[in-house]
């Protein structure tokens, strides 16, 4: 069974989004980080061309037609400012890798 494919997108310019893809990384998700995306169309093509099962948008409220427009991929706000939390949202808590240090910290 392959890990899952999580897309994160940052909405505002500052956000948690690289130490969150470390943590969902470490958990064993495939994780694309794309940056800064301006527009609900932006984060639609690209959404579709790299086809995640979520779709983890950081440092905004999730446009109201994102989730019309991308039937099958599951639309998740997360906390920027707080990475771990983020992780436990998209994880639902179940990942032992946690609470261990990155391995780049290790």
């Amino acid at each position: 069974m392959s890990p899952l494919r999580v897309v994160l997108v940052e909405l505002s310019g500052e956000t948690a989004a690289i130490p969150l893809a470390r943590l969902l990384r470490d958990a064993g998700l495939e994780v694309v980080h794309v940056g800064h995306l301006d527009t609900v169309d932006k984060v639609v093509r690209t959404a579709e061309q790299e086809d995640p099962d979520i779709l983890g948008l950081l440092g905004g409220p999730v446009p109201a037609a994102l989730a019309e427009a991308l039937p099958g991929v599951e639309v998740v706000e997360l906390a920027a400012e707080d990475a771990e939390k983020a992780a436990e949202t998209l994880l639902g808590g179940r990942s032992h890798t946690l609470g261990t240090p990155s391995d780049r910290a290790r």
